[in-house]
């Protein structure tokens, strides 16, 4: 008999150490292959599928169990309707699991009768699962994990263990997992960030002016403390470098109102900007893995909704002082531009233009500066409909902005597009220095939403509309598609001997000791520990916390002195490209085959917008190609090769890319707009 794929349905909301428990001991059978946890879309008491799967993703460590978003709620339903999608020339061999809880037993006893009858007659619908599939009753003789009072652990006394606060229960519905992992559950789950709002836990916590606090300002005392706070979390970060951490928020609690844990530590970042996976550090490979999967069998949407990156120009806009302003960088978002400021500022770079270029030659920036002018007239109209209360709610007098795309047919840079939107994507929330505080992914929506509703949202030149909403199917050949993703994946871990539960870091530090170390060995220098962890640092990590003349002084050997002086200043770029570049090629081209999947672009001519963009591009390649400029053409070279990596031409999709939340993260995938882009939109400067 061919090994068993053991399908275990239910409403896991949230999943138990229990529910693992039983997924185990099906796990470790020697004749069951898989174990795929099936979970429904349906929220129980405020716990969501993106809890539980954050939830399964702490607790597993087995390879061969996994967990499946399916749209049904009634589990049983998903069992069944997880074979009729199966393909009709599907030969497999399959089990239900179940523990002896309740009534969850006696669905074994039924499963592989049904499955016959729908083999052979069928549904009401007239479905069949396909005629390979066998039955095997796979049964398991265990009771359920129970807490000490002999009562089964499930879900729903997990869920009243939370309505009560009663941490002990909670705890013991996880047997066997460790205290911290526990600990960050039950936060989650509490909403232990959500609370942080309140001025009781404010007052609990820092024994602060209350309503200072909640009015989101620091005083003198207040910055003490959290300068105290970071310090502290600081040298526990770097105490357990490279080690499994929970953040605690018992011991290092939240410091700046609103702030989540990730803009503490790095200060924020540069609202709409978004990593590529590559670029994220953080990931293990297992998440590399996860990742791909979710995204090839259509379910990167089980935290957030998966929305479409636009090729537009980016804006932020908010309301301050009774009136809209506009920013594009750190300096205006602390004093925002008025609206004859934003188009002051535009025009004056046109001017420039004109000058240097010619009226003619300036004319694609006057289309710029149309745009924005329209923008500014458009916005003012429009939020000037809303009431002051509303608008000092949303944009609480200027520290909230509205991160948004304006989309103007005429400023095509890649994809055309055929009418002249507004798209709001998510509010950021900025402290006084411009440093981001919180991103409300969903505020994009909300925004649109409340300016709809006030009969607003169809202005002269404009429409606004919310982050378009994006629906990924399974691709047809999944299985193929993703083993050749995870051998990818599983080579660049293996190279240095890592392990599934790896970060990223730890591969790119030891390429990097591999470079710093291959160099001394070249120039006959015995290299020191403390000499390497510092080059390593800052050329993989970006770490100059020693500045690198006096690196230099710290190193005996002078040809390897003169080697690090001269690599730092401009070498070691080219080699952050090659360093990067194999996870790059992974995502890009997991990006053109997701893309390919997406039918609902807000391109309104898909066909006619790929030929375009097809078109452009060749048109600019043959001109690129009679350049004498030999960086010029390896430009061009370098992009054409990307390219050809994901599949050609044929990659080449009316959408820049999608936007999808991982781990609580927010990440996109470009697919070939990112070298399609470089091409038409940097190199053709260099005709």
């Amino acid at each position: 008999m061919n090994k068993t794929t053991v399908l275990f349905p239910g409403g896991f909301k949230p999943i138990t150490g229990a529910h693992l428990a039983l997924a185990q001991r099906y796990a470790n059978s020697s004749n069951v292959e898989r174990v795929i946890m099936l979970i429904g879309p349906k929220e129980r008491d405020g716990v969501s599928r993106a809890d539980s799967d954050e939830i399964f993703r702490l607790i597993n460590n087995n390879s061969k169990i996994e967990l499946r978003a399916t749209d049904f709620n009634s589990p049983i339903m998903a069992a069944y309707e997880f074979l009729f999608a199966l393909p009709e020339d599907d030969q497999g061999t399959y089990a239900m699991a179940a523990s002896k809880k309740g009534d969850d037993y006696a669905r074994i006893l039924s499963f592989a009768g049904n499955v016959e009858k729908y083999k052979t007659v069928g549904d009401k619908k007239g479905r069949k699962i396909p005629a390979g599939v066998e039955v095997n009753p796979l049964e398991i003789d265990v009771d359920p994990l129970a807490y000490s009072s002999g009562e089964p652990i499930s879900a729903s006394t997990v869920r009243q263990a939370i309505a009560n606060n009663d941490y002990e229960t909670f705890a013991a519905s996880y047997p066997g997992a460790k205290p911290a992992v526990i600990k960050n559950i039950w936060q989650m789950l509490t909403g232990v960030q959500e609370s942080m709002f309140s001025k009781s836990w404010w007052g609990n916590q820092l024994a602060e002016d209350v309503d200072e606090v909640a009015e989101g300002y620091q005083t003198t005392k207040m910055a003490k403390s959290h300068n105290k706070k970071i310090k502290k979390l600081r040298k526990h970060l770097d105490s357990t470098r490279g080690k499994e951490f929970v953040y605690d928020f018992g011991n290092f609690s939240k410091t700046v109102f609103g702030a989540p844990y990730e803009s503490v530590i790095t200060e924020g970042g540069a609202a709409g900007h978004m990593n590529h996976p590559y670029d994220s550090h953080g990931l293990t490979f297992n998440d590399m893995k996860e990742i791909v999967s979710r995204a090839l069998e259509g379910r990167l949407d089980m935290e957030e909704a998966v929305t479409e990156k636009t090729d537009g120009q980016n804006i932020q806009v908010t309301w301050k002082n009774g009136r809209p302003g506009f920013a594009r960088g750190i300096k205006t978002r602390i004093n925002p531009l008025t609206p004859d400021e934003i188009v002051a500022e535009f025009e004056a770079k046109y001017q420039k233009s004109v000058e240097a270029n010619g009226v003619k030659g300036a004319e694609g920036y006057k289309l710029v500066v149309d745009a924005f002018r329209a923008t500014a007239e458009d916005l003012t109209a429009s939020l000037s409909k809303l009431s002051k209360e509303t608008l000092m709610r949303i944009f609480k007098n200027g520290k909230v902005f509205a991160n948004m795309e304006i989309i103007y047919p005429a400023t095509t840079n890649v994809i055309a597009y055929e009418q002249a939107v507004l798209q709001f994507h998510n509010l950021v929330e900025y402290d006084d220095k411009g440093k981001v505080i919180e991103t409300d992914l969903t505020g994009g929506t909300m925004l649109q939403q409340v300016i709809q509703d006030a009969n607003a949202h169809m202005q002269k030149t404009f429409s606004f509309i919310p982050p378009n909403k994006l629906k990924l199917g399974r691709i047809e050949d999944f299985e193929d598609q993703q083993a050749a993703f995870f051998a990818e994946i599983d080579s660049l871990k293996n190279q240095f001997g890592l392990k599934e539960t790896d970060q990223v870091s730890e591969y790119h530090r030891a390429w990097w000791k591999d470079v710093v170390r291959e160099q001394a060995y070249q120039l006959d220098y015995a290299i020191p520990e403390d000499v390497l962890e510092i080059l390593t640092n800052r050329w993989a990590f970006n770490d100059k916390s020693t500045r690198i003349n006096n690196v230099v002084k710290m190193i005996d050997n002078e040809a390897y002195a003169q080697w690090v002086s001269a690599f730092d200043k401009k070498d070691f770029r080219a080699y952050q490209k090659q360093n990067i570049e194999p996870f790059e090629s992974i995502f890009l081209k997991l990006g053109a085959v997701v893309l390919k999947n997406i039918k609902n672009f807000l391109a309104a001519s898909p066909d006619k917008a790929v030929k375009q963009i097809k078109k452009d591009l060749m048109s600019l390649i043959k001109d690129l190609q009679t350049s004498d400029n030999p960086d010029t053409l390896k430009k061009l070279e370098t992009q054409l090769k990307k390219i050809e990596r994901m599949g050609g031409f044929d990659t080449i999709v009316p959408i820049e890319g999608i936007v999808f939340t991982y781990g609580g993260n927010t990440y996109k995938l470009t697919g070939s707009f990112a070298p399609v882009n470089q091409i038409l939109g940097v190199l053709k400067y260099a005709r």
